[in-house]
């Protein structure tokens, strides 16, 4: 199958462009001038590049010319609401023109890459499922809510004749670019040996994983679904733990207090400000850092006959490749 995929220079997409090539299909991927390979170089020859801009309708079009599926992987993921309307312009609008370019040019099959974050949360709520509806409460993010509209842009594009299917991955573990941020940014958190660590609960899922059931989907005759890719849930105390553990390194061991957050979302206000660069602690992150949410796999498990991997292998594995690759 010939696929077109955006954002494959990243984590998810590096491995998807790799999952792809093994199963034999033809990728093509898009990246701007200034995109870095880093995550690509060992098999950056066997895929079709184009270069442009994703908010470019002229462009799109020209290049999924001859394609026969879409896998969409490109999003901005920011809590900073300086960058909500950047966001929106990549992650909806982009999404838009891209749903529209399908349409136009006839391809058939778009599989797109959207995040726990679109899932409806409700206070009170533990276990969440592909049923539970939007319904935009506090625990929902500028981030969550441009994913949201990302997704219903999606959905439209099912109503005019795509054949789509969504996946809703939560934190996605791999060795992606050190320093960087991204779902990285976990690792170099327990290897630095931070003293804090949240009272909620986070949920992971082994970046080979997502690639592998995005690539069985494509495959598959599935349409018009979407899965919650999770591993599982635990405690960020034994997350950061487990994390530490296979660095070498001292694990936090004190609570995050709810006041301890205030203050630090009100010093990285003033940090951000001052220097410019984008604010990672926010009322948005404090709040979901005491959350006790468990998204539930059960769908893509069964659909698939699917196991994820556990957490100690992702991890071990994760840590292993960050450390040859950054000499830590």
């Amino acid at each position: 199958m010939k696929t077109f995929i955006t954002g494959a220079t990243g984590l998810v997409g590096s491995f998807v462009c790799r999952q792809l090539l093994e199963n034999g299909h033809t990728v093509r991927a898009v990246k701007r001038n200034s995109s870095k390979m880093t995550l690509l170089e060992d098999i950056e020859s066997q895929i079709e590049w184009v270069v442009g801009d994703m908010n470019d309708t002229e462009f799109l079009e020209g290049a999924l010319e001859g394609i026969e599926a879409v896998i969409h992987a490109a999003a901005i993921i920011s809590f900073d609401k300086r960058w909500q309307d950047r966001m929106y312009k990549t992650n909806v609008l982009g999404t838009a023109d891209l749903i529209n370019a399908c349409l136009k040019a006839g391809t058939k099959k778009f599989l797109h890459i959207s995040s726990v974050a679109a899932i409806g949360r409700k206070a009170g709520q533990i276990y969440l499922s592909e049923k539970d509806r939007w319904e935009g409460g506090e625990f929902d993010s500028i981030y969550a809510h441009s994913k949201y509209h990302q997704e219903l842009e999606v959905w439209r594009g099912a109503q005019e004749g795509l054949e789509i299917k969504i996946v809703n991955p939560s934190i996605i573990l791999g060795p992606g670019l050190w320093g960087q941020g991204g779902s990285t940014s976990v690792f170099k958190y327990a290897y630095d040996e931070k003293a804090f660590h949240p009272e909620g609960t986070v949920n992971y899922v082994d970046v080979r994983d997502v690639s592998e059931v995005i690539v069985k989907l494509l495959e598959s005759d599935i349409k018009d679904e979407r899965f919650i890719l999770n591993a599982g849930t635990l405690p960020y105390k034994d997350f950061f733990g487990q994390i530490a553990k296979a660095f070498g390194k001292k694990p936090p061991k004190k609570v995050a207090k709810p006041w301890m957050l205030k203050a630090a979302v009100a010093l990285e206000f003033v940090r951000s400000r001052i220097t410019g660069k984008e604010a990672m602690i926010t009322k948005d992150t404090a709040i979901l850092s005491r959350s006790n949410f468990h998204f539930q796999n059960d769908k893509v498990k069964e659909a698939l006959n699917f196991e994820f991997k556990p957490l100690e292998e992702s991890i071990e594995w994760s840590v292993s490749e960050l450390k040859k690759k950054h000499t830590l």
